[in-house]
């Protein structure tokens, strides 16, 4: 079973917390890139797994290496480029994905890439829900490597994998929200890179003495917490996972994030 199956049951643990935030309106382009490790590109194929996989109809044909096609009053651009992401801006993004050791070396052999964008998305959730149905099945072309959306990189399969939690109405929070990881002398620390696409405020764990495991597990946790409920966490506060957890919350100018970050103290 992989950290992410373990994190997924945890998460569901009732969280003590009692402030909801309103549904907030939204206005976004949600962009990603599909690395290939060819030069060539079948939309029919992605066409056929779109229907097999979502039961999302598209009726549109592909010209000159661009697919566009729309669902529920949202836009889906998907270009096709035959030359990689330039600057080894994947490749240096992918050193940061600790959970996939091997992802610098992977992703340094894609040769094109599938630019995908949503536009028109009114709701966060609905559009990255599309969004994930769509990469997740251009992620299932037999020469697709991974996915990058700054800074978060993830391998193919398992992005398909997550993203069928949607079948079961599970969000897939972590294809949605970077956490990035580092220890230094002072402790183990976590960040967050994507909670203000949903109208939140990115997090911090500065710090703790608790091994990272157990750093990333409470960071996980929290952000699943949050998008998943639409939960807005507000300085002063205290938030737990047992009624006996009270960890305090602080909103402060932010240490690996740009602005300010609510602090989680563990």
């Amino acid at each position: 079973m992989g950290l992410f199956d373990k994190l997924r049951r945890r998460k569901k643990e009732k969280v003590q917390s009692s402030v909801a935030a309103p549904q907030t309106d939204y206005s976004q382009t949600i962009v990603g890139f599909v690395l290939l490790e060819r030069e060539d590109c079948d939309f029919n194929l992605f066409i056929d797994r779109m229907k097999m996989e979502w039961n999302i109809e598209i009726n549109e044909q592909a010209e000159e290496g661009n697919l566009f096609f729309e669902v529920d009053g949202m836009q889906v651009v998907c270009a096709h480029i035959a030359a990689p992401v330039p600057d080894r801006e994947v490749e240096e993004n992918a050193k940061l994905n600790i959970l996939w050791p091997e992802a610098e070396q992977v992703t340094a052999r894609h040769q094109s890439q599938i630019i995908v964008s949503v536009l028109n998305a009114t709701d966060a959730i609905q559009g990255h829900i599309l969004f994930t149905q769509t990469a997740s099945a251009l992620l299932q072309l037999d020469h697709a490597l991974a996915i990058y959306m700054s800074p978060l990189v993830v391998e193919a399969g398992k992005y398909v994998e997550v993203s069928r939690g949607l079948k079961e109405d599970e969000l897939p929070v972590p294809l949605w929200v970077f956490i990035g990881l580092y220890q230094n002398t002072e402790g183990a620390s976590a960040y967050t890179y994507g909670l203000r696409n949903f109208g939140k405020v990115e997090m911090e764990i500065t710090g703790s003495s608790k091994p990272l495991s157990d750093v990333f597990e409470m960071m996980f946790m929290t952000t699943t917490y949050v998008v998943e409920n639409d939960v807005t966490l507000h300085d002063g506060e205290t938030l737990g996972f047992t009624p006996e957890q009270k960890l305090s919350i602080t909103l402060s100018k932010g240490i690996a994030t740009e602005g300010e970050s609510l602090k989680i103290g563990l």
